[in-house]
């Protein structure tokens, strides 16, 4: 494992991600850390910017590909890079909603290290599961 907080796992063509928490936002946290390092270098983000993320799901993966959706859309669509994310996650009646204070910085190809272009989230093979009561988030991203 490269990382305690995520890992990647073998895949074909595209970029297979599991990642880790105590609590399912924990998890989910740590997912987004996951995903952002699939495009850039995680470790050269500086989080001196906030940002507030909020979504919604009809289920526990609709709510991860939601999440992973908006904070690749962060990344992609308004330049910054996000490393440190605080995840809160409730559940109504019919959905779940999750809002987290991000932070991060602008997005600098030379200084964040780009590495390759995310295109998509994927339901593919998406999980949430438990193990030695650790949640366990996979996901793979179309590359």
């Amino acid at each position: 494992m490269s990382n305690v907080d995520f890992h990647y796992i073998e895949h074909a063509s595209d970029a297979m991600a599991e990642a880790y928490g105590r609590t399912l936002s924990e998890a989910f946290a740590n997912s987004a850390k996951a995903l952002v390092n699939i495009v850039c270098d995680l470790s050269k983000i500086d989080p001196n910017k906030s940002v507030i993320v909020e979504t919604e799901g009809f289920d526990q993966i609709s709510l991860l590909y939601n999440w992973l959706e908006k904070v690749l859309l962060t990344l992609m669509v308004d330049n910054i890079a996000l490393a440190n994310f605080e995840v809160t996650i409730e559940r109504s009646r019919d959905k779940y909603k999750l809002t987290s204070m991000c932070r991060g910085e602008a997005f600098s190809e030379q200084k964040h290290h780009y590495k390759v272009e995310v295109k998509a989230i994927t339901y593919h093979e998406m999980k949430i599961f438990k193990r030695n009561d650790m949640f366990i988030v996979q996901f793979i991203v179309d590359l």
